[in-house]
């Protein structure tokens, strides 16, 4: 859900391609980075949208799931990212 909606977010306000990158993290507490990087666009903000509202949760939804989010600039464009925790292999 995070993907599709910080992907959409990129395509959608950006009117170009975007480059998806998926990164795990390594530390006392391993953590999978997603990355979206497109062209300039306004920086994204949290939104409060009424209940009839088409627009405006993509932010919401992407932040739900994460650990934690961010937006960064990168060269000609930025970049939003959210991080999940990846649990510990019980397993092995």
């Amino acid at each position: 859900m995070a993907a599709s909606e910080l992907i959409a977010d990129a395509l959608t306000h950006t009117e170009s391609g975007a480059l998806v990158t998926v990164e795990l993290l390594s530390g006392a507490a391993r953590r999978m980075r997603l990355e979206v990087e497109g062209r300039p666009s306004p920086s994204p903000r949290r939104r409060s949208p009424g209940e009839t509202a088409t627009s405006g949760r993509g932010l919401l939804l992407a932040e739900a799931p994460a650990e934690r989010w961010g937006a960064e600039p990168r060269g000609n464009g930025k970049a939003l990212w959210c991080e999940f925790l990846v649990p510990a292999d019980r397993g092995r």
